[in-house]
């Protein structure tokens, strides 16, 4: 092999390489939602399977809200008992009017759709739920 040949499968095998390093790090995702009187924008947010997530809440409502991620399997029937889901509750965000946060959580590493409410008495009953996609 003459050196240009050499150089040229050298650089091939370092590009292979930086790839398969890539696809082997830490999944991230960012998600958002704006919270109004009474519901999300958007109501359906989707991120990989144990993927490191940072989500950002604006609540553009007059009253305080909350973002709730519940475990898989939990769904809530009105009114909402925050003590009977306690242990399932994977993600808990309030966020008062007129303000944001931003949080990191780790997504679930099944796949599925988990139910997201806003646990402020009377919210659920208003319509404010979502779902996270988990892939």
């Amino acid at each position: 092999m003459n050196s240009q040949t050499k150089f040229r499968v050298a650089m091939g095998a370092a590009v292979v390489l930086s790839l398969a390093l890539a696809a082997c790090g830490p999944k991230t995702a960012s998600i958002s939602a704006s919270m109004t009187d009474f519901k999300y924008d958007p109501q359906t947010w989707t991120v990989p399977a144990g993927a490191e997530v940072t989500l950002t809440l604006t609540n553009d409502g007059s009253v305080e809200h909350e973002w709730l991620l519940l475990d898989a399997g939990v769904t809530i029937t009105p009114p909402f008992d925050e003590e009977a889901v306690k242990d399932s509750i994977l993600v808990d965000q309030d966020v008062d009017a007129g303000a944001s946060a931003t949080v990191v959580f780790t997504a679930p590493t099944t796949p599925g759709e988990y139910e997201v409410i806003c646990g402020v008495a009377g919210h659920i009953e208003a319509g404010m739920t979502g779902k996270l996609i988990v892939q």
